[in-house]
């Protein structure tokens, strides 16, 4: 077998194995598994397997949404295509069998003028036999649809689910759990124009963690993501019922408040700064303390000419200003010496 033909079969026998649908998206993970083109996803195949013995169809997404985040394109494209594929098929069974239902009324009618028109007993007992044996013909064809549709429905279902949860993913930071900065600017702006139409304050706070390039050199990037994943955490709990937190790229995070004032939203950073200021870190190796964890925040509040970027971009200078001016600490837009400040092209960690 040439090389080529071993690596597919490979690939046939690791999805045969997971019950795994022969998807481009899925021959794609399941080539770079078998070629080695991706180390780390090869890591992370081979300690499920380790485990379990086979990668099944959702360990394979798990894996995928753990080193390449939200649903590709392709994974949607599949899924739509599979609903697509399902819906073609259930019309066929409703077409074939709307077919039979027009033979076997054709039938009916002729069956009748026969066994009327007989002139002898033995023909109409013939003629019955015929009827009896053409409806239960029906009933069996009939069955058969129900049964079909039964399955493609569970199927569609399934298959809804599988659409819903994908676009659940699209809209979430792997990493954090927490909405993705594409969730987050939707969010914004249908709370923007709520808010100017009800006359009602929002505000924004832009949050980065301090040092955070320290805990990446010093530790590594595993300790970093764990960081990431505690701020996250602590950004949901705390903002719970008051605010809107999401990721917005490698250390940087956001949270709308609506109906809050700057004073209000204020007071509410100030909570999260000293909560997640009072944790620090472990290694879990060594078990020794990798260090306190603490955050600079900076708040905007929306104004009737604003724009989703021109809101960001104010809360990043009063970011920028917390940064400044030690760290840890939260800057109000308010408290900058000018609105013309200028902004920076990087935060400093």
């Amino acid at each position: 077998m040439t090389d080529s033909g071993q690596i597919f079969e490979d690939i046939r026998q690791h999805m045969e194995a997971g019950g795994i649908a022969p998807t481009p998206a899925n021959y794609e993970f399941w080539y770079r598994y078998v070629t080695g083109s991706d180390p780390e996803l090869r890591i992370a195949v081979d300690a499920v397997m380790q485990t379990v013995g086979r990668v099944s169809t959702r360990a394979m997404h798990n894996i995928r949404r753990e080193l390449y985040g939200a649903s590709m394109p392709s994974d949607l494209s599949a899924l739509i295509d599979q609903t697509q594929t399902q819906l073609k098929r259930m019309a066929h069974f409703v077409e074939e069998t709307g077919g039979d239902a027009k033979d076997y009324s054709r039938t009916l009618r002729e069956s009748s003028d026969s066994i009327n028109a007989a002139a002898d007993i033995d023909t109409q007992r013939a003629l019955l036999a015929e009827l009896v044996s053409a409806t239960g013909a029906m009933i069996d064809k009939t069955e058969r649809l129900e049964a079909q549709l039964a399955i493609s429905g569970q199927e569609i279902n399934i298959l809804k689910q599988d659409l819903e949860t994908a676009r659940t993913e699209s809209r979430t930071d792997p990493l954090t759990g927490l909405s993705n900065r594409k969730a987050f600017t939707s969010y914004l702006e249908a709370q923007a124009g709520r808010a100017l139409a009800d006359r009602k304050p929002l505000c924004l706070a832009f949050c980065d963690i301090d040092h955070f390039k320290n805990f990446n050199d010093t530790w590594g990037h595993r300790m970093g993501d764990e960081v990431l994943r505690l701020v996250g955490q602590s950004l949901e709990q705390l903002s719970h019922g008051v605010g809107y937190p999401a990721r917005f790229g490698g250390e940087e995070f956001v949270i709308v408040l609506p109906g809050k004032t700057l004073q209000a939203a204020h007071d509410i950073c100030e909570q999260i700064r000293d909560y997640i200021s009072s944790r620090s870190v472990r290694a879990k190796n060594s078990n020794k303390e990798v260090g306190r964890i603490t955050l600079s925040l900076g708040i905007s509040q929306l104004r009737w000419n604003d724009t989703v970027d021109t809101l960001v971009e104010r809360a990043d200078m009063a970011l920028y200003r917390a940064k400044e001016t030690g760290r840890n600490r939260v800057v109000r837009e308010d408290e900058l010496e000018s609105a013309a400040a200028p902004k920076p092209a990087a935060h400093a960690a």
